[in-house]
């Protein structure tokens, strides 16, 4: 009788053992993690599936969302994995940019959730008040072939969508955005990064940062308000496509999934993330990397009046550029294609001197920047940079590339790396979206992954709608190149699309007022210097305005529809105004400038800009803080304040 007893005790233990074990096994099924304020709520499940959901202010806006890797050699990071560690932290500081693009100074605030699983990866969470972001990093010291990535976004029901339609992966990335239900979107169809849904009334601002050594991200949609991730696919070496998405070494970061939050069209400004989530800067020294505007022949084809010698593509032509930069305190020219072939990125073609050109303009205070094709420039790049340096060139404009494939995306690493190393900015133009690059090698200063104004002369797709659904989307991923600054400016019912003599659909202010609301550190002035000097009014105003910048104030703001936005740079404040299609009015409220007065110089849509939409008019007058100020904007229109303490 007492082995009986002992019997039953080791039953009860073991029975207690068990239960402890199952309740243990069972807490960790499931994680929750909530951001900073509490506003924003991640809970995190593991069964067949490792999942996610997203809460903001108790609404469910992102339902359970199945995320996994998968390897060609059966290996898979998924739910079916052991959970062997979970960890927390929180994290609180302030990121210092050395290019501050939006602001000088970025506030980070994060709680953070690593878990970590057998076969040898890990998987974390962060919560942002801004939104959250996943990734996961592998532990596995050996090289693998990467088949699939498994990204879920299963919104709520009633989902409405800005969505980038796209033909296919071969793509300049310059898409406008569709509004229409995400339930519309199937797999049939394609998107590119970065996207806006609104679920619930909240939006949310799906892209990636810290792309490395790896594919882009792209969507597709089940038909069922539902999307998921697809990557560009890789090449053999015949050129073909393969099934697997990346061959890499398993002992790595992969790219951060971020789902930005904004409860309002305004706050859309205030994500960061993309940036926030990159690499911080690779540079020892940064302090040869020179933001500024740069005048650029393209787009207007050279169209120059009231010359003595044949415009074109030749030493006279840019001597001209250099001195219409200098008498307008524009810092640099750019040299766009023709002065080389596409093959041989390191010979002139007959009639241009680029050394000579170069000269002559450090010699009126401006620095030159040259076009290259990537084709070109990756045969031989650290020759052809090293060239470059010795004439005199500070940027390159890095073109064609039109693909975010690993092995593309890796050319975009090796050209910032190379470009560092011989103290050149760089300007991708045929690119994807910004991913975090720009943080890592702030030497990269801007690209254009945007539908801009070059696109005038082909076609009447960018309207002003079009024009203010870029800062709350394509802009949240990082600086855009979209070239503002057209001096012939029109309406719908008289606009054509010409490609040696392009026009802009809006008003001159509308163009003017880009150059505040657009971020991008090296700003193009698109038109021809003939335009600019006909109308001196118009560089001078445009040169007064920075490129980078301290702080900043969203005013007023609705997507595709309004953007009132104040910027600040030193003691001065400059706020832009754009409106859609449809005429408004603004009650500008300077509660946000230090006490004391200012000396306001604006430049508005002039009383006829309703008919003639290059019809401006500047003012100026003193204002003070507290002071409410009406502005007027013709359909299509724009406005654009200076303010400097009096």
């Amino acid at each position: 009788m007492p082995m009986l007893r002992v019997n039953r005790a080791r039953q009860t233990g073991l029975l207690a053992g068990l239960l402890l074990l199952v309740a243990q096994s069972t807490w960790a099924l499931s994680h929750e993690l909530s951001s900073p304020d509490g506003r924003v709520k991640l809970q995190i499940n593991q069964q067949q599936d490792l999942t996610y959901q997203l809460t903001v202010d108790n609404q469910l806006v992102v339902k359970p969302s199945a995320i996994a890797m998968a390897f060609t050699d059966g290996v898979r990071f998924d739910g079916r994995a052991m959970l062997v560690d979970s960890r927390r932290t929180s994290y609180k500081a302030v990121v210092t940019p050395e290019v501050a693009v939006r602001s000088s100074k970025i506030p980070e605030q994060y709680n953070q959730l690593t878990l970590s699983f057998k076969p040898g990866f890990s998987l974390t969470f962060r919560a942002y008040n801004q939104g959250i972001a996943y990734r996961f990093e592998g532990h596995l010291s050996d090289n693998a072939t990467l088949l699939n990535e498994d990204s879920n976004f299963n919104f709520a029901a009633g989902t409405f969508a800005f969505f980038p339609f796209e033909k296919n992966f071969r793509t300049a990335t310059q898409p406008t955005f569709t509004p229409l239900p995400s339930k519309s979107i199937d797999g049939d169809e394609l998107g590119s990064l970065p996207a806006l849904f609104v679920a619930q009334g909240i939006n949310l601002l799906i892209t990636e940062s810290d792309l490395q050594d790896y594919p882009g991200m792209w969507l597709k949609g089940r038909g069922d308000g539902s999307l998921y991730g697809v990557h560009p696919r890789n090449l053999n070496e015949a050129g073909q496509l393969t099934e697997e998405i990346a061959t890499i070494t398993r002992k790595r970061s992969y790219p951060w999934r971020i789902i930005g939050v904004a409860r309002n069209d305004a706050e859309l400004l205030d994500i960061q993330l993309p940036y926030l989530l990159a690499e911080p800067s690779r540079l020892k020294d940064s302090s040869w990397i020179k933001p500024g505007k740069i005048a650029w022949d393209w787009y207007n084809e050279n169209n120059l009046k009231g010359v003595d010698f044949r415009a074109g593509i030749n030493t006279a032509t840019y001597k001209y550029y250099a001195d219409f930069a200098a008498q307008f305190g524009i810092e640099s020219i750019l040299i766009d294609d023709g002065w080389s072939t596409h093959e041989d990125v390191m010979t002139l073609l007959p009639g241009i001197d680029v050394p000579d050109i170069v000269d002559y303009a450090k010699s009126k205070g401006v620095s030159v920047q040259l076009w290259v094709p990537w084709s070109g420039l990756d045969k031989q790049m650290d020759q052809a940079m090293a060239l470059y340096k010795r004439w005199g060139i500070t940027g390159l404009k890095v073109d064609f590339m039109n693909s975010d494939s690993q092995s593309m995306v890796n050319f975009y690493w090796r050209t910032a790396e190379m470009a560092a190393k011989h103290e050149l900015m760089i300007n991708f133009h045929g690119s994807y979206k910004p991913a975090g690059l720009h943080r890592t090698y702030p030497n990269v200063l801007t690209r254009e992954g945007v539908k801009g104004l070059e696109n005038h002369k082909w076609s009447d797709a960018i309207t002003p709608t079009h024009n203010l659904h870029l800062p709350f989307i394509r802009m949240i991923a990082g600086p855009m190149d979209y070239t503002p600054g057209a001096m012939a400016n029109a309406h719908r019912k008289n606009f054509n699309a010409v490609f040696s003599r392009p026009m802009s659909l809006g008003t001159r202010a509308h163009q003017v007022a880009m150059f505040v609301l657009y971020e991008s550190p090296l700003q193009m002035l698109a038109d021809t210097p003939s335009s600019y000097q006909a109308e001196p009014a118009i560089p001078e105003f445009i040169a007064a305005i920075p490129t980078v910048w301290d702080d900043y104030r969203v005013l007023h703001a609705s997507i595709g529809e309004y953007l009132v936005m104040a910027r600040r740079k030193g003691d001065k404040w400059y706020i832009g105004a754009m409106t859609n299609e449809q005429p408004r009015s603004f009650i500008l409220e300077l509660d946000f400038v230090d006490s004391g007065r200012y000396q306001m110089n604006s430049l508005a849509d002039g009383i006829n800009a309703d008919k003639h939409a290059e019809d401006f008019r500047l003012d100026s007058q003193l204002v003070e803080k507290g002071q409410r100020i009406k502005i007027e904007l013709a359909g299509g229109g724009g406005w654009t304040g200076i303010l400097t303490p009096d």
